[in-house]
């Protein structure tokens, strides 16, 4: 008899998400303009950042200061990107309103449109019309084929 492999660890919703930044405040007044974040407590850590939440999306983003971030882009925008889902004609209105320069694209294969942007320190976020992500995790994607 084989023994069965230990259960993964069992977790629940996303809580948070963190971030640098450069200028907290900055930060959190474009958070909160754009994306509709608002500033929570946070403890008294010995650093400076913010805690923002946003209603409805059910986590939290930290910021969290360090004067010594580069925010020079990376070699790809594919790396180290925050996704929220949004309604892609009300996101471009709004976005274009504030004066917040943006990119859209279409999801291969999918054809769901997405938009591209950066925060102030050049965090990339990306605004999409997906559905959920329980539904798209049962999409039916062809099983990728090892090279060679």
């Amino acid at each position: 008899m084989t023994a069965s492999p230990t259960p993964p660890v069992e977790v629940g919703r996303f809580n948070h998400a963190a971030i640098v930044s450069l200028d907290v405040e900055r930060s959190v007044a474009f958070y909160a303009s754009v994306l509709g974040f608002r500033r929570t407590a946070r403890p008294a850590f010995s650093f400076d950042g913010a805690w923002l939440y946003c209603d409805g999306l059910g986590m939290m983003l930290h910021l969290i200061h360090d004067a010594a971030f580069d925010p020079t882009p990376p070699a790809t925008k594919r790396l180290n990107h925050l996704a929220f889902r949004v309604d892609v004609d009300h996101a471009k209105e709004r976005l274009t309103a504030l004066g917040v320069d943006f990119r859209e694209k279409r999801l291969p294969t999918l054809g769901y449109r997405q938009l591209f942007l950066l925060d102030p320190d050049g965090h990339q976020l990306e605004l999409g019309e997906w559905p959920e992500p329980e539904e798209l995790a049962r999409l039916p994607f062809p099983t990728p084929q090892p090279p060679g």
